[in-house]
């Protein structure tokens, strides 16, 4: 493929991946520590509000850092390249932040969302926080690693 389509798809899934990124470092350096200030009504409150809202949109976002992620490897040369190789360690990164968010974060999503569109506090509201920043690190983590590959991939693309 040509150069400015591999650099085309770099552009497109840094500038989407980096929001996906941008939202779990701030989760996990500022959110987090914030959060275990605030009672357990309004963390379920905000919270919830936050991620009926956030789960809507951000699937999309996170869909199109995947798919040019992905289409960068092949586009850049695939496994034979250092940027086709550097394409797949960002997919890899951002697959286990996939993963993690499924498995962990999601769920408790959809229990602070259904709390706070009722008007509720779970008994264990503090437990599921907890449940979910039991993984922010690693998501925020994999996602530094993503974007890293990222750029070192931009930067070994032919000009």
């Amino acid at each position: 493929m040509s150069a400015a389509w591999s650099q085309g798809l770099v552009a497109l899934a840094l500038l989407s991946g980096g929001v996906v990124y941008g939202t779990d470092v701030f989760f996990a350096l500022v959110a987090r520590r914030a959060l275990r200030r605030a009672d357990e009504a309004s963390l379920t409150q905000v919270l919830g509000h936050l991620h009926a809202v956030a789960d809507a949109r951000m699937p999309v976002v996170g869909a199109t850092a995947l798919l040019t992620t992905g289409g960068l490897f092949f586009a850049a040369g695939g496994w034979t390249t250092v940027a086709g190789r550097l394409a797949l360690l960002a997919l890899t990164g951002m697959l286990t932040q996939l993963g993690a968010y499924l498995r962990v974060a999601q769920p408790v999503n959809r229990v602070q969302t259904a709390a706070a569109e009722q008007g509720l506090t779970p008994p264990n509201a503090r437990a599921l926080q907890q449940r979910w920043d039991s993984v922010i690190g690693l998501r925020a983590a994999a996602l530094t690693l993503a974007m890293a590959a990222l750029i070192s991939a931009a930067l070994h693309l032919p000009r």
